[in-house]
C-alpha cells in the first residue's frame, strides 16, 4: 500500500508532486515481473486527495489479506509535535499545529500491528522530513519474538541487538519481523532535488531496483538494497537513511536482481558520481536567491562568490557560471577594495578548477590594485590580495604585502601612514610572523603618538589677539620693571590650557627684560623677578607638553637669575622655581615620565629650607607629581611606580592637610593597583602583594573617597588576569572573582565601568582558550553573559558587548553545536537590527556544518537581507 501526497493546502507547505510520481513509479516495478511481479491487486496506490480514513482503512484491507510480506510507503512532508512524534502531512496538514490534517504515525503503526498480525514481515517506508523518529517509536514497543509465535501458532524468543553495519538486529529466527525505512534521522529534513521527478531517498530506492546491483547473484535483498542507498546518499552527504529491522527481515526479502550475475564476474561496477546532493541544491538555490534579491551589486556578487566555492567540488559547472558572473560584475565595479574583494573570491574558487585562469585573475587584481591612486585603497587591496593567495602563493602573498607596507611608509601624511601600518599588521599571513606584526603595530603607534604630538603643537600655538595687541601697548613703555610686570600679568590673563606657546612667549620676553635691569637697580630687579617666578607655576607647565626644551632653557635663565640675586625674597623665588619644575613633571608624566622624574629630583634638590611662603604648594605639587609619574612608569618600570607612589605618601604624611593626604591615599591606591597589573606577567608574587596592598589601602580611606580608589583596583585585577590567562588559569580565575566582588561594592557608575571591563576581559580569555579548553571557555562565555545581562550601559554598548559575546559563543557552538539555543538567546537579547544579524549568522556558520536543520531554522529569522544570504550560502557549504 502506497501514498504520496503532492500538494498542500498550508502555504507554508510546498507542493510536492515528486512524492506522486515516485509512489506511482514504485509501484509500477513492485509489479514488475523482473523485480518483484506483484499481481496488479495486491498493489495499492493513494494519492494527494486521500483522507486519514481512507489510509488506515486501505492499511488495514492489506494487512488482514497478508501472510508474507506487507509493504506500507509514505511519501509527503512530515511534522513533527512538541513531544518529538511523527505526524504525516496529509493536504490539509498545518505545520503549526501538527495535530490537524494528519496521519499520525503511531496510529499508522499500530494497525498494521494488530491487522498485520498474520504477516511473515511487515516493512513500512517513509520518505519525509523528521521520519527517522518512527525508527525510536517503533523500537519502544516493537513486538517480539514471543508476539510473532503467539501470532504464528509458534514458540521462541527473540533478543533486539546492534549489528557490525549500524542496523537494528534480532537473532535469525525464520526471518519473521518487523523494519522501518526511513528517508533521515530524527531531527533531520528530506529533500527534493530540484526538477527531480522522485524525491531523493525514493528516487535512489527506485535506481536501485531498476539497475539492480552487479554481482550479488540473482537475487538481491532489502538488506542490500538499503545499503546501495545509504552509501549513495552518504557519498552526498544528504541526510542519512535509518533501517531498524527485527529478527533480521531485511535478510530475508528478496527481489530479482536485474544487474549482470554471470559466473566469474569479478565485483560491482562502479557507481557513477552521485553529483550534488537535493539538500545542498535547496541550500544552494535559496542562498542564490537570497544573493539576487540584495540591491547592492558588490554585497549580491560576495555571496554568489561563497556560493561558488561552496559547489565548486560537487557542481564545477555551476561554480563556473557564478565565477563568470562575479568577474562581470566586477569589471563594472570603480570602488577598488570591492573590485579586488571579487576578484580574489574568483581566483579562490578558481584555483581546483582552472589555475592558470585563476593566476590571471590574481595578475589582474594586482594590476588594477597598483594602478589605483587613493593611498587607502592601495594599502587595502595588497592587503586583502595578499591574504586570498597566501595559501597558493606564499611568496608572492610575502611580496604583495611588502610593498602594501613600503606604499604606506610613503605615505606623506603620518596619520595615514599610522593607519596604513595598522591595517597590515592585521594581516593573517603574519600569524606565523609575529615579529613582522610587532614592527608593524610599534611603527604605527609611533606615528600616533606623533601626529597627536603635532596636533597638540598646533593647538598650544594658537595666539591671542587681545594678549598679542596688549603686549604691543606695553613693548613701548621705556620702563623696564613695570613692563616686566605688565607681560607677566598678560600671560597669567591668558588661558594657558589655550594660548600655552603665547604664555611662555610672554615669560621669555619678561624674563630677557629683567635682565636689562642693572645689577645696582637691585630693589627694581627683585621685584621683576619675584613677579616673574610668582606666574611661573601657572604659566608655563602646560607649554610643557609640546615645547619641553623651550620651557626647560627658560626655567635655566630664571634660576641663574634668582641664583644671582640673594635678598630676602630668594626662598620665596626658589619655591616658585621648584613649585615649576614639580608642575612640569607632572605635564610630561604620560609623555615623558623618565625625564619627569629627573625634573621632580631637581625640585627637591632646589627647595630651600625651611621653603618661603607658598611651600604648601610645593609639597602639593611634588606629591601630585610623583604619583602621576608613578602612573606613566607603571607600564616600563613598576617598581619605580611603587616607589614614587610611597614617597608621595611618605611627604603627605608630614603636611597639615588631611585633603592632601587623603587624596595621595587615593592616586597611591591607583599607582599601586597600577604597578601589580603590570607585574603580572613577570612577577606573579610581587603583583599579588601590590594589589593586596592596594585594597587594603583603599578599603581605609573614608567612605567618601573608597569607592573612588577602589574601582581601579577592580580594573587592575581585571587586566591582572588577563595578563596571565595563558600559564595560569587558576590564578586568573581567582583575579577575575576578586575583580568582580569588588565592583559590587562600587557606586553604579564605576560599576557600569568596571564589571563591562571585566566581561570583556572574560570573552577574550575565552576566545584565547576556546581551542585548547572549551569546556573553561564556555565557562567564561557562561560568566561572561552573567554580568553582560546584570550591569546597566547604555544600549548601544550593551549591543556591542551582546555581539562580542556571541562571537564567543559561536566558537564554541561550533565545538559544541548543543551550545546553540543559549547563544541564540544572547543574540534575541540585542535591540540594532543589524548587530542582531550579524550575531544570528555567525551562530549559522558555526552551527551548520553539525546540524543544518538547527542552523536553516535560525537563517530564516535574520531579518537584514544581506546577512540571511551569507548564512544561507554557508548552509550550502555545509551541505555538499
Amino acid at each position: 500500500m502506497l501514498v504520496g501526497i503532492g500538494d498542500y493546502a498550508h502555504a507554508d507547505l510546498a507542493a510536492m508532486p515528486a512524492a506522486v510520481t515516485g509512489a506511482d513509479r514504485l509501484a509500477r516495478l513492485l509489479r514488475e515481473p523482473s523485480i518483484w511481479g506483484l499481481p496488479h491487486e495486491y498493489v495499492t496506490v493513494l494519492g494527494t486527495d486521500t483522507t486519514q480514513e481512507r489510509i488506515l482503512t486501505a492499511v488495514r484491507d492489506a494487512a488482514l489479506a497478508t501472510e508474507d510480506t506487507l509493504v506500507v510507503y509514505f511519501a509527503g512532508h512530515g511534522l513533527r509535535d512538541p513531544g518529538e512524534r511523527l505526524h504525516l502531512a496529509l493536504v490539509d496538514a498545518d505545520p503549526d499545529y501538527p495535530q490537524i490534517g494528519t496521519l499520525p504515525y503511531r496510529q499508522l503503526r499500530d494497525l498494521i500491528r494488530q491487522a498485520g498480525h498474520r504477516a511473515k514481515h511487515r516493512v513500512t517506508v517513509l520518505d519525509c522530513c523528521y521520519s527517522g523518529i518512527a525508527g525510536g517509536m517503533s523500537h519502544a514497543t516493537a513486538p517480539t519474538r514471543d508476539d510473532l509465535a503467539t501470532a504464528l501458532d509458534e514458540h521462541g524468543h527473540a533478543h533486539a541487538t546492534d549489528g557490525d553495519d549500524g542496523v537494528r538486529h534480532g537473532p535469525d529466527e525464520d526471518g519473521y519481523g518487523d523494519c522501518v525505512l526511513t528517508s533521515a534521522p530524527p531531527q533531520s529534513r528530506s529533500f527534493v532535488r530540484p526538477g527531480a521527478s522522485f524525491p531523493e531517498f525514493t528516487g535512489e530506492l527506485i535506481a536501485t531496483l531498476e539497475a539492480g546491483i552487479t554481482g550479488v547473484g540473482p537475487a538481491i535483498s532489502l538488506e542490500h538494497v538499503w545499503h546501495r542507498v545509504r552509501n549513495r546518499m552518504r557519498d552526498r552527504e544528504s541526510p542519512e537513511p535509518q533501517l531498524f529491522a527485527q529478527n533480521n527481515a531485511t535478510r530475508h526479502i528478496h527481489f530479482l536482481n536485474r544487474a549482470p550475475h554471470r559466473d566469474g564476474e569479478h565485483g560491482a561496477a562502479p557507481d557513477p558520481d552521485p553529483g550534488p546532493s537535493a539538500a545542498h541544491l535547496a541550500a544552494r538555490d535559496a542562498a542564490e536567491h537570497a544573493a539576487r534579491a540584495l540591491p547592492d551589486v558588490f554585497h549580491s556578487m560576495s555571496v554568489l562568490a561563497e556560493i561558488a566555492a561552496a559547489t565548486v567540488s560537487v557542481d564545477p559547472g555551476k561554480a563556473r557560471q557564478l565565477v563568470d558572473e562575479v568577474l562581470q560584475a566586477s569589471h563594472e565595479i570603480t570602488d577598488p577594495d570591492q573590485r579586488a574583494r571579487l576578484l580574489t573570491s574568483a581566483a579562490t574558487c578558481l584555483a581546483s578548477l582552472d589555475r592558470p585562469g585563476a593566476r590571471h585573475l590574481v595578475d589582474e587584481a594586482e594590476e588594477f590594485i597598483l594602478g589605483t591612486t587613493d593611498p587607502a585603497s592601495l594599502i587595502g587591496g595588497l592587503a586583502i590580495l595578499a591574504d586570498a593567495v597566501a595559501a597558493t602563493d606564499r611568496d608572492r602573498a610575502t611580496w604583495l604585502l611588502e610593498k602594501a607596507e613600503e606604499t604606506a611608509q610613503n605615505l606623506p601624511d603620518k596619520q595615514d601612514q599610522a593607519i596604513g601600518l595598522s591595517i597590515l599588521s592585521y594581516s593573517r599571513l603574519l600569524d606565523d610572523a609575529p615579529e613582522w606584526r610587532r614592527r608593524l603595530k610599534d611603527t604605527s603607534e609611533h606615528l600616533e603618538r606623533a601626529v597627536k604630538q603635532g596636533k597638540l603643537f598646533d593647538e598650544a600655538s594658537r595666539k591671542s589677539p587681545e594678549g598679542s595687541r596688549r603686549a604691543d601697548e606695553v613693548r613701548a613703555t621705556p620702563d623696564t620693571r613695570w613692563k616686566v610686570v605688565e607681560l607677566v600679568k598678560i600671560a597669567e590673563n591668558l588661558n594657558c590650557w589655550e594660548h600655552p606657546h603665547q604664555a611662555v612667549e610672554l615669560m621669555e620676553e619678561a624674563e630677557q627684560t629683567v635682565r636689562k635691569i642693572g645689577l645696582h637697580e637691585r630693589d627694581e630687579r627683585g621685584e621683576a623677578l619675584s613677579a616673574l617666578t610668582r606666574a611661573l607655576p601657572l604659566c608655563v607647565h602646560q607649554a610643557a607638553r609640546t615645547i619641553p626644551d623651550r620651557v626647560g632653557d627658560l626655567i635655566a635663565k630664571v634660576r641663574h637669575a634668582v641664583n644671582d640675586l640673594a635678598d630676602h625674597a630668594q626662598a620665596d623665588r626658589l619655591t616658585d622655581l621648584a613649585w615649576t619644575l614639580a608642575n612640569i613633571a607632572q605635564s610630561l608624566a604620560e609623555t615623558d615620565p623618565r625625564r619627569a622624574v629627573e625634573l621632580i629630583r631637581e625640585a627637591q634638590s632646589i627647595t630651600p629650607q625651611p621653603p618661603g611662603g607658598r611651600g604648601p604648594f610645593l609639597h602639593h605639587a611634588v606629591v601630585q607629581a610623583l604619583t602621576s609619574v608613578g602612573l606613566g612608569l607603571a607600564p616600563f618600570d613598576a617598581e619605580q611606580t611603587v616607589a614614587l607612589a610611597h614617597e608621595a605618601r611618605d611627604i603627605a604624611r608630614t603636611l597639615d592637610d588631611d585633603l592632601v593626604r587623603v587624596h595621595t591615599e587615593v592616586a597611591a591606591v591607583r599607582a599601586l593597583a597600577l604597578a601589580g597589573q603590570h607585574l603580572a606577567r613577570t612577577g606573579l608574587n610581587r603583583a599579588e602583594d601590590l594589589l593586596r596592598e592596594s585594597e587594603s589601602l583603599a578599603r581605609r580611606l573614608p567612605e567618601s573617597e573608597r569607592a573612588q580608589a577602589m574601582a581601579p583596583v577592580s580594573r587592575a585585577l581585571t587586566e591582572a588576569g588577563k595578563a596571565i590567562a595563558g600559564t595560569d588559569p587558576d590564578r586568573m580565575d581567582t583575579f577575575f572573582q576578586q575583580s568582580e566582588r569588588l565592583a559590587r561594592d562600587l557606586s553604579e557608575e564605576d560599576r557600569s565601568y568596571c564589571l563591562p571591563l571585566l566581561a570583556h576581559a572574560l570573552i577574550d580569555t575565552g576566545n584565547a582558550q576556546v581551542d585548547s579548553d572549551p569546556d573553561r571557555a564556555t565557562v567564561y562565555a557562561r560568566e561572561a553573559e552573567r554580568i553582560v545581562r546584570q550591569t546597566p550601559e547604555d544600549e548601544q554598548r550593551r549591543n556591542l558587548r551582546l555581539l562580542q559575546l556571541m562571537r564567543l559563543q559561536a566558537e564554541i557552538v561550533e565545538r559544541t553545536p548543543a551550545y546553540a539555543d543559549r547563544a541564540r538567546r544572547t543574540a534575541e537579547r540585542i535591540t540594532d537590527d543589524v548587530f542582531k544579524a550579524v550575531a544570528l549568522k555567525d551562530l549559522v556558520v558555526a552551527l551548520a556544518p553539525a546540524d543544518t536543520e538547527h542552523a536553516e531554522r535560525i537563517a530564516q529569522d535574520i531579518t537584514d537581507a544581506r546577512w540571511q544570504a551569507h548564512a544561507l550560502a554557508s548552509i550550502a557549504k555545509a551541505r555538499l
